[in-house]
């Protein structure tokens, strides 16, 4: 799962720096996506949250820097957990969970098609949507409110971690639990 890291990448980057750096921030944001999904489309094996991710990120650009949208900035937050939030759901919704496509690359051929590996990458996407729906609300809350506290503009940082944590663990648990309830052989 360490690809679906490097996905949310530029991500990371926006987050992390944009509050003090913004411009610096947005920039290395679409550079880091651009040669990721230049590299992804060489390769044949374009993934649809690097995909979003350089087309948010052209277009937030665009929207900032060539048209001055300053709305784009005052609703950040808000529009990067509704867009990630869009990518997981989305995903599901039409039963590819974006986490799929970084699974396969470290799972055989073989059991892509099995029900063990779908429902675990039904979760762990789940679990992302969740992530960005908590992070999403939260940034409501910061507009609503006027809070500005350091909970409310890092909490994003622990939700992701949370799911993270999810991601890097729940597979094994997962397939260890279906290895336990699978029927041993027939009695003779």
């Amino acid at each position: 799962m360490l690809r679906l890291i490097v996905g949310f990448l530029p991500w990371i980057i926006f987050g992390a720096l944009g509050s003090r750096w913004p411009f610096l921030a947005l920039i290395l944001a679409l550079a880091v996506s651009a040669v990721a999904v230049a590299r992804q489309a060489f390769s044949h094996s374009l993934k649809i949250l690097d995909a979003v991710t350089l087309a948010f990120f052209v277009f937030i650009t665009i929207g900032l820097i060539g048209f001055g949208w300053t709305i784009l900035a005052t609703y950040m937050t808000l529009i990067v957990n509704l867009t990630l939030m869009a990518v997981a759901w989305g995903s599901l919704i039409v039963g590819a969970p974006f986490t799929i496509q970084y699974a396969r690359e470290q799972t055989p051929p073989e059991v892509w098609r099995t029900p063990l590996f779908l429902r675990i990458n039904q979760a762990i996407t789940a679990v992302w949507g969740l992530d960005f729906f908590l992070s999403a609300l939260i940034s409501l809350y910061r507009h609503a409110s006027g809070d500005d506290s350091l909970w409310t503009r890092y909490a994003w940082v622990l939700l992701s971690a949370a799911a993270l944590a999810f991601t890097v663990y729940f597979p094994d648990w997962q397939r260890a639990r279906a290895l336990r309830t699978a029927p041993t052989s027939a009695p003779r």
